[in-house]
């Protein structure tokens, strides 16, 4: 069930694989066991540990976000569907199916001025599936479709390859007129006339 704008819920988001609901405090536990992972909070957090009241203030400013701008972050988990007729059986508990991954959206200060940037990080044991990909072009989607942004950033790490690919396969570029992050990664970006042409689907 998608939020009604304003009432800091968003909304839910489905692709051929996921569902995506934003997230909440009922994530809490499944979002801090995934961003202390060691090779999940290498590139998110630099490599250091998440305290529980980091994630809590993580979640809530999420929630502010989806109030005053329409966006925020999105926990992504695999859509469980009936054998006989398709139909979504995901529930949307926390508990219910496990989480695979996280993507959404932030206002970011990067080292061309204030953009929005795209996050996106998904479980080990489910790289190679396409997940981020899938993920992040729904996020892309609304973004562009729904909110009305103009532009959207990637800030990502030299040394993880895996994103570079999956910001390039969802129609990103990196900026070749803009400076690259001071702490080493790559600036990339779409903007929405340029991204809508796009329609491949990454299998990375």
């Amino acid at each position: 069930m998608a939020g009604t704008p304003g009432d800091g819920r968003g909304e839910t988001l489905r692709t051929g694989r996921l569902v995506l609901r934003p997230v909440s405090m009922s994530d809490h536990a499944a979002l801090l066991a995934h961003w202390n992972g060691p090779l999940v909070r290498r590139h998110l957090f630099d490599g250091r540990g998440v305290s529980p009241e980091q994630v809590t203030e993580i979640i809530a400013a999420s929630q502010r976000d989806f109030a005053t701008e329409g966006y925020g972050l999105w926990t992504v988990r695999p859509a469980v569907r009936g054998m006989a007729r398709g139909v979504d059986l995901d529930p949307g508990g926390a508990d219910a199916v496990p989480l695979a991954g996280v993507s959404g959206l932030r206002r970011h200060l990067g080292p061309v001025g204030a953009d929005v940037e795209i996050v996106y990080s998904v479980e080990p044991a489910r790289w190679g599936q396409g997940l981020a990909a899938e993920a992040a072009r729904a996020v892309l989607g609304y973004a562009f479709d729904v909110v009305g942004l103009r532009r959207i950033t990637a800030e990502i790490d030299t040394g993880n390859p895996a994103s570079a690919r999956v910001a390039e396969h969802l129609g990103m570029r990196r900026c070749p007129d803009g400076p690259d992050g001071p702490d080493g990664t790559l600036l990339y970006a779409a903007d929405r006339l340029r991204w809508r042409g796009s329609s491949r689907v990454a299998d990375v």
